[in-house]
């Protein structure tokens, strides 16, 4: 006799990645997501560091870009080590459930600088920019961060279209299925 509640985990891989695949590809119905930057101290010297903290809400999967400017260097991040990586003066951030990142730049030259960023929430497929935050990299006071909406070339959340993630789900969910076919 044949028992029914016998299953392949083959079947509940091939589930499972199916289910995932749905999550990434059929829009949430998720509320706005707000991503904003707070730099700590306005204003450093040329040799000194600043805090830079990401404050994000209404985003539980998705990815921050920041590009830090020049005449700063990246210096170290709370985030963890495989969540975040950087390339020359492109910070990136993995974010799955965090309401706060921060990372700390060194300025190594005098001057005002501006740190840009963009957001990508992966669940709501919604982008967006950081606004501007201004620093002054030597002597005197900086600006601090630009209104949001204040930039006419700073664009809002838009649909993202097709996401990425998507298509990696459904990749890997295709692989599985012609593998477990291939096992019988």
């Amino acid at each position: 006799m044949r028992n029914i509640l016998t299953v392949s985990w083959g079947r509940v891989l091939v589930f499972l990645i199916c289910i995932s695949a749905a999550f990434c590809v059929v829009p949430a119905w998720a509320g706005d997501v707000t991503v904003s930057r707070d730099i700590d101290p306005p204003s450093v010297s040329a040799g000194g560091e600043v805090l830079v903290t990401l404050s994000i809400d209404g985003m539980s999967a998705g990815g921050i870009v920041e590009t830090i400017p020049e005449g700063f260097s990246f210096v170290e991040t709370s985030h963890q080590a495989d969540k975040y990586r950087i390339s020359g003066q492109k910070l990136s951030f993995a974010v799955i459930g965090e309401s706060e990142i921060t990372y700390r730049v060194r300025a190594e030259t005098a001057g005002p600088r501006t740190f840009t960023g963009t957001w990508n929430d992966a669940v709501s497929k919604k982008e967006g920019t950081i606004p501007q935050t201004a620093v002054n990299g030597g002597s005197g006071s900086a600006a601090g961060a630009a209104p949001a909406g204040t930039d006419p070339a700073e664009p809002g959340p838009t649909r993202a279209g097709g996401s990425p993630w998507a298509w990696l789900v459904l990749t890997l969910a295709a692989a599985v299925i012609v593998a477990a076919g291939k096992k019988r």
